[in-house]
């Protein structure tokens, strides 16, 4: 292997797969980066056994080969070269690297070591706009569960219907829920659970220079294609749970309400609510009072009174406040609804600028 290309693609390529590297493994070759120079481009790879990452960039080919280094001292010392070209090639298992003013070598590991990044190849396959896509995840997957005990609910649901997808992530206690058209797909209806984190990192990975994302998914596996970039990984096992069957439906109670506004006093409520399990009370009463409560009786008690108007029922409900300001920040939307079917009923939080997006919150119960 013998290339040069330029610090700001290398810095661009290694940022992109650097994130994948697990600390915590304990197989060496996991700790490395793949380079493969073939076909006239340097193609950079990492994995964590669950999720395979893989992007090329261009570069000013003489040899081809392959080696896997180290991929945080290959990554530091990339990003704090100043030079704007750097060379490299290998000797047996050393990366020479050298530019104008710097000089390093890097010992490695063979690359016939690095496990194999399978490719999904027969499955359904669909197109997004990578701004919808990104859009769905934020929206969506801070709903996921933190913990593993019931797996299916670590992941987002994504269920393909016509033209149309649903990313669904709930953790038993909130869910949230976002349809997105999708530019073609097949005429397969399939719905499949991907890990909350592999999400994450595609919203990392999409700017605005990638236009859009194809899926394809397999048996055990989906393959996500963000311009050079190529992320695989594997499905979680499992059925999600049918979610669509807690939306209320007989909604009694009704308010809109300036997003910054309820954040601004859902927030004040928080900070007397850390000793009781962020557990705050919205009381409405007609015609017009909305108040937000929290009491703590180590702290002290708050109470912020909102006007806005109610339609239908008076009503008295607590809520996790954090889960009520974690939907809040990402809606991007000046004015929300708040649906509410009864004290004991989950609460539905729609956007107004969005009929494509609904957020469930299960109430909490309170001593009286």
């Amino acid at each position: 292997m013998k290339i040069s290309c330029t610090q700001e693609n290398l810095t661009k390529g290694l940022s992109i797969v650097s994130h994948m590297i697990s600390s915590r493994t304990t197989l060496p070759v996991l700790n490395n980066i793949l380079l493969k120079v073939e076909k006239g481009r340097l193609s950079l790879l990492a994995t964590d056994l669950e999720i395979g990452i893989s992007t090329w960039i261009g570069a000013k080919v003489d040899a081809e080969g392959a080696i896997t280094v180290p991929a945080r001292l290959l990554s530091e010392y990339i990003t704090t070269n100043t030079d704007k070209t750097i060379n490299l090639e290998l000797k047996g298992t050393t990366l020479h690297l050298s530019s104008d003013h710097f000089k390093a070598n890097i010992k490695g590991i063979e690359a016939s070591e690095f496990p194999s990044i399978p490719e999904v190849k027969d499955g359904p396959e669909i197109e997004i706009q990578a701004t919808d896509f990104k859009d769905g995840i934020i929206k969506t997957v801070f709903a996921c569960a933190v913990d593993e005990t019931r797996p299916v609910l670590a992941g987002v649901y994504l269920k393909i219907v016509k033209n149309k997808l649903k990313l669904v992530a709930t953790d038993s206690y909130r869910l949230a829920e976002k349809t997105i058209n999708l530019i073609s797909t097949g005429e397969k209806e399939v719905g499949f659970i991907v890990p909350g984190r592999t999400l994450g990192e595609i919203g990392r990975l999409l700017n605005e220079s990638i236009e859009k994302v194809e899926i394809m998914v397999g048996e055990n596996q989906v393959q996500f294609k963000l311009g050079p970039t190529t992320l695989i990984s594997r499905l979680i096992d499992g059925n999600f749970p049918d979610y669509e069957q807690i939306i209320p439906t007989n909604i009694k109670t009704k308010i809109n309400i300036r997003n910054k506004e309820f954040q601004n006093a859902i927030k004040m409520a928080s900070f007397f609510a850390r000793d009781s399990a962020n557990n705050i009370k919205l009381q409405l009463k007609k015609p017009k009072t909305f108040n937000v409560i929290a009491v703590s009786p180590q702290m002290g008690d708050n109470t912020s009174e909102l006007e806005v108007e109610i339609t239908g029922d008076e009503l008295e409900i607590a809520f996790n406040a954090k889960f009520i300001l974690d939907c809040l920040s990402v809606v991007n939307s000046e004015e929300v609804s708040l649906e509410m079917a009864g004290s004991l009923s989950p609460g539905i939080v729609r956007p107004l600028n969005d009929k494509n997006y609904l957020y469930i919150i299960m109430p909490l119960r309170t001593d009286e």
